[in-house]
């Protein structure tokens, strides 16, 4: 890093030797802004844009006369609210070192005046950070049976290479709780394994682990995960058979006394029908695990409410069924912020058309957290005009910041017919969105799905990250990526691919079984996917979605 501000400064210092040839123009430009006399000039850059060194921003600026000094913000959103850092310097440059890697800043430059009402007017410009120098990924995913109300058992690899030090287990959402972090034991160190204690009930927390030696901020941390704590919702609602699910979701939905986050427990091995409506606050909707998992027959889609933030929406042990032929689980052209949804051990039958679609041009709509695990979509698609699994549609106004696949199956989806071009066309399309998104698929397995379709798609997302992992592709789909945009991080690692899938693992780094699903799979086309061969590397590197391992 000193060679990198060596390198900094002799280029900052040799555009300085321009500044003064080009402050006169630069004088004569801003005084056509101006209508108030004695307000300074607004400054003006050297480069038509900041020089960017990993995650590291220089900014060159033209002196402005009379200035006591400049003022620099760096912020994470364009409309300038998310103020990550502010600097006052008095010379006309600034070397702005060890800031957060691959992060898109919006930044703005101000001329100070002895007199705070003559300082100048903004200066705008931004700069994308560079993506971190290759790290290893040792903290592990949490399982929900190591989730209790108030604690947390954490496991990362031990690995001599990249030590571990110290954990950080913050508030995802609710900034206002305490976050808890310390240095592990010498115990802890030496397993792998930390449980944390404190922790609030029913709340979203993310997780880091640390190598606090290392000299620079942002190279500390290794990967983050993502969990929420157990513990009841703001308020219960026992939900027993023969309970009109449909009129008590629409009545409360309306009613202001029902809390935000209301629970919904339903008797397990019920039966519900319900009409999906326009969301105003968020729930969930939760199946008892004492038999059946419940049912819900749906004839229609969800969508939320214009303008809404809504915490969380969430969906847990319930077998989803459509019964409307061109209509999907969740439809929505409104604009619309929520903080996580969550879907786990969910099963999604006959949602021909889709699953979740977002469209309406220029409707921003902003996800925080998407997880999605230990769920089965089968005997889904055979609409004559598909849209796909994750659509997102709002001609880039869709902000999905992390999405996490994981144990899921995705299997035969053309029902009701024998064209397998009326297929679910993909698993994820990013449509034109250009907000930068977490994607990650690990543990899935995939079944006479997507036929001759591209899986993933994300153009335009500069600065994305993709991992797929652990992934058994055993389906004639098309190319796993479609389109990925610049700069995005990918991770392939332990995937295989039946003879079913005809252009070869290479692309996903994965490994050619050499066999067919039908040899692999037990029934396959009766939709049972469990392994045969006890010994098949599938078992015994735990690929694909686990609860079909033997």
């Amino acid at each position: 890093m000193k060679k990198l501000k060596k390198i900094t400064i002799c280029i900052l210092s040799f555009i300085g030797l321009i500044v003064l040839g080009g402050m006169l123009k630069s004088c004569q430009a801003d005084n056509l802004i101006y209508s108030r006399t004695g307000d300074l000039f607004q400054p003006k850059f050297v480069l038509a844009a900041p020089l960017v060194q990993s995650n590291s921003i220089a900014l060159v600026w033209y002196k402005v006369n009379e200035a006591d000094s400049y003022t620099i913000e760096l912020h994470t959103d364009n409309y300038y609210k998310s103020l990550y850092k502010e600097y006052t310097v008095t010379d006309t440059q600034i070397f702005m070192d060890d800031i957060p890697y691959k992060t898109q800043f919006y930044i703005r430059l101000r001329a100070n005046h002895a007199d705070a009402a003559h300082n100048s007017q903004w200066a705008y410009t931004s700069a994308l950070t560079e993506d971190r120098p290759a790290f290893a990924e040792i903290l592990q995913r949490v399982e929900k049976l190591n989730i209790t109300e108030t604690s947390v058992k954490l496991n990362w690899i031990v690995d001599a290479q990249n030590p571990v030090d110290s954990i950080s287990v913050e508030p995802a959402l609710a900034k206002e709780l305490p976050a808890i972090g310390r240095y592990l034991t010498s115990e802890e160190i030496s397993s792998g394994e930390a449980t944390i204690t404190g922790l609030e009930k029913n709340t979203l927390y993310n997780v880091n682990v640390y190598d606090t030696n290392k000299p620079r901020r942002y190279d500390k941390p290794y990967n983050q995960v993502t969990f929420r704590s157990a513990g009841p919702s703001a308020e219960t609602i026992l939900v027993e058979n023969g309970t009109d699910l449909d009129a008590l979701l629409r009545a409360n939905n309306e009613d202001p006394t029902i809390p935000e986050g209301t629970e919904y427990f339903l008797e397990a091995g019920s039966l519900f029908k319900i009409t999906p409506f326009t969301i105003l606050k968020g729930f969930k909707l939760i199946g008892g695990t004492q038999g059946e998992r419940p049912q819900i027959e749906m004839n229609g889609n969800w969508n939320i409410a214009e303008g809404s933030y809504l915490s969380s929406l969430a969906f847990e042990n319930i077998r989803f069924y459509q019964t409307i032929d061109a209509s999907y689980f969740f439809n929505s052209g409104t604009s619309w912020t929520i903080g996580e949804i969550t879907f786990y051990n969910c099963v999604f039958n006959h949602f021909k058309r889709g699953f979740w679609r977002h469209q309406g041009g220029g409707k921003y709509k902003e996800i925080g957290n998407l997880d999605m695990s230990y769920c089965t979509f089968d005997e889904v698609g055979g609409h004559t005009g598909p849209y796909g699994t994750f659509v997102f549609g709002s001609a880039g106004a869709d902000n999905v910041k992390r999405a996490v696949f994981s144990n899921c199956t995705f299997m035969r989806d053309y029902y009701q017919t024998t064209d397998k071009n009326r297929n679910f066309k993909n698993l994820f399309d990013y449509g034109t969105s250009a907000y930068p998104i977490h994607l990650e698929y690990q543990n899935i397995s995939i079944y006479d799905y997507a036929y001759n379709r591209s899986l993933i798609n994300i153009p335009a997302a500069v600065g994305s990250t993709l991992i797929f992992k652990n992934v058994l592709l055993a389906s004639a789909s098309g190319r796993v990526i479609q389109a990925i945009a610049a700069n995005t991080t990918t991770e392939f690692s332990n995937n295989y691919t039946t003879t079913d899938y005809l252009l070869g693992a290479s692309a996903i780094q994965g490994t050619e079984l050499g066999i067919s699903a039908l040899d692999l799979f037990v029934n396959p086309t009766a939709g049972n996917l469990m392994i045969k061969d006890s010994n098949s590397p599938i078992v015994t590197n735990r690929v694909g979605d686990t609860r079909w391992l033997p």
